[in-house]
């Protein structure tokens, strides 16, 4: 088993966080992982993307060469990885942000309105990142449980209190039943 994502967007989207988290939730489950954050220059509100890979086995390179999944929360990531990605690879797109239609080839495309739906649900459109996490391991049916996405969620934001941790448990929830 390998799964190489790309999670990109705008920085303060979360994309390094969602990075993070799941590359934790993989090893917690006893899996190899790498995380490859690049932050743009300008931080919050410029670009930010993370290439995480997966595997049971040894993994060479941190660097995600041709990617099974892309997770896009902004139209400049699909114009920059959309060439990266697998046919018959996965691209998930946050179509609160992004309006522009893309000739997507022979990927499987899904797109839901995760700020939006974070926003409305939560009424945080921040928890957008977590949502797209849940959506991703269900929809892509990962070996990853939820269990150890929450443990790692409780790694990343257990100082910043039990409330934000539940908020980021639920928004978990909805993007796993966004999946079906």
């Amino acid at each position: 088993m390998k799964e190489e994502v790309i999670i990109s967007g705008f920085g303060g989207q979360g994309i390094i966080s969602a990075g993070l988290m799941l590359a934790e939730a993989a090893v917690l489950e006893g899996l190899q992982a790498t995380f490859f954050p690049s932050y743009g220059a300008e931080m919050r509100g410029g670009t930010a993307n993370c290439h995480v890979i997966i595997s049971d086995k040894k993994i060479a390179s941190p660097i995600v060469a041709m990617a099974d999944t892309l997770i896009a929360l902004n139209e400049p990531s699909i114009e920059k990885f959309l060439p990266m990605v697998k046919e018959n690879g996965y691209v998930i797109v946050n179509s609160s942000v992004v309006k522009k239609d893309f000739d997507f080839g022979k990927r499987r495309v899904i797109k839901a309105e995760f700020e939006d739906i974070a926003f409305e649900k939560l009424g945080n459109s921040k928890m957008a990142n977590v949502i797209t996490l849940g959506l991703y391991i269900k929809a892509k049916n990962l070996s990853l449980k939820i269990d150890e996405i929450k443990e790692a969620i409780k790694l990343k934001f257990g100082k910043k209190g039990e409330k934000i941790v539940n908020l980021n448990f639920q928004a978990l929830e909805l993007g796993v039943n966004l999946a079906g």
